[in-house]
C-alpha cells in the first residue's frame, strides 16, 4: 500500500469529473464534468494555478487532441470538434452507433491515430455496450460487444495489446492482442477480475513502464497492474470515487486523478473535502505520449 503526498491543484468541483488528457502544446490538462448540470470542460494550467471552464450544448463523456489542431470531444450521442476557441464547435458526421439505446463514455486513440471508444446502455440494465474503432471515415465499427458499463481503454507501449474497462456489475478489465496495422483484435481474455473487491475499475491509463494504472471507484485507490495482471501498487487516495487518470506535465512525471461527488452520501462530505475536485501526485515513474486523433 501507497499513500503519495497528494495535492488538490484545481478548486473546480465536479458532479462527475471525467476524461482527463494532457494537451502538450498547451500545456494544460483538460477534463470534462459529466453531470446533469453544468455541462462543462475544464482546463487547468499548471504553470499559473488557473483553471478555465466552458459551458457545453450537451454533455459529454470525454476529449482527444486533435493532429490537425484543437479537440475532439464525444458528447453521450455525438462527436464534434472545436474550433478557434473550446467553444466553438462543429459536428462531425458520423455512422454506425445506435444512439437510441447507446452512449458513448470513455476512449483512447491508438498509434495510427484512430479513435477507439466504448458505449454502454442508456437505462445501464442491459449489455448493450459496444466498442467502436472509428478513422477518417467517420464510420464506427464495432470490434466487440456485450458490454454493461463502458469506461477506460489504453494500449501498451509497443501498441500490441488493448485494455479495456467494463465497470459493472462486477467489474473486469479486459484484453486483446492487437494488430495497429489493421486495426484488428484477437485473444481476448479477462485481464483482471474485480469480484469480492471493494471498488470496480473506471478510467485507465498506461506509464512507460508498461504498467496499467486504474482509478478503482468505490475503494479510494488507485491500481497499478503488471502485463501480467499482478497488482504492482496500491495507492490510497483522499477520496472514495476516483474517476480517472492521466499523466501531464512537462515530463509527463505527475499523475492526474479526476474524481466525483455523485454517489458520496452527504455525510461523508465532510471527510472528503476533495471529493469531485481534480488531484495529482508524482508516481516516480513517467507516462507515454498519447497520440493524438488523425480527423
Amino acid at each position: 500500500m501507497n499513500t503519495p503526498d497528494t495535492r488538490c491543484v484545481s478548486d473546480a468541483v465536479a458532479e462527475i469529473a471525467e476524461g482527463p488528457v494532457w494537451i502538450a502544446r498547451e500545456n494544460a490538462l483538460y477534463w470534462v464534468d459529466v453531470g446533469l448540470e453544468p455541462k462543462l470542460l475544464l482546463r487547468y494550467s499548471p504553470a499559473t494555478g488557473r483553471t478555465d471552464t466552458w459551458q457545453l450544448p450537451y454533455r459529454a463523456s470525454g476529449l482527444r487532441e486533435r493532429a490537425a489542431g484543437g479537440l475532439l470531444i464525444h458528447f453521450q450521442r455525438a462527436l464534434a470538434v472545436t474550433g478557434a476557441g473550446p467553444d466553438e464547435l462543429t459536428d462531425l458526421p458520423l455512422q454506425g452507433v445506435d444512439f437510441d439505446h447507446q452512449r458513448f463514455n470513455d476512449s483512447a486513440v491508438d498509434p495510427k491515430g484512430r479513435l477507439w471508444i466504448g458505449t454502454y446502455d442508456r437505462a445501464l440494465k442491459q449489455p448493450l455496450g459496444e466498442l467502436y474503432r472509428i478513422d477518417g471515415s467517420l464510420k464506427a465499427v464495432s470490434v466487440d460487444r456485450g458490454f454493461m458499463m463502458s469506461n477506460g481503454i489504453a494500449f501498451s507501449p509497443d501498441g500490441r495489446t488493448l485494455y479495456y474497462t467494463d465497470t459493472r456489475p462486477v467489474g473486469r478489465i479486459l484484453a486483446w492482442d492487437y494488430d495497429c496495422d489493421t486495426g484488428a483484435v484477437s485473444r481476448r481474455r479477462v485481464f483482471m477480475d474485480f469480484a469480492g473487491r471493494a471498488g470496480r475499475p473506471d478510467g485507465c491509463t498506461m506509464d512507460a513502464e508498461g504498467m496499467l494504472w486504474v482509478a478503482e471507484i468505490g475503494a479510494s485507490q488507485l491500481l497499478r497492474l503488471a502485463p501480467d495482471g499482478r497488482i504492482e501498487r496500491t495507492v490510497r487516495l483522499p477520496v472514495s470515487r476516483p474517476t480517472s487518470v492521466a499523466f501531464g506535465g512537462a515530463d509527463l512525471r505527475t499523475l492526474y486523478v479526476t474524481s466525483m461527488t455523485f454517489g458520496v452520501e452527504p455525510q461523508d462530505r465532510s471527510n472528503q473535502p476533495w471529493a469531485g475536485c481534480l488531484l495529482a501526485f508524482e508516481p516516480g515513474v513517467s507516462g507515454l505520449p498519447l497520440p493524438a486523433v488523425n480527423f
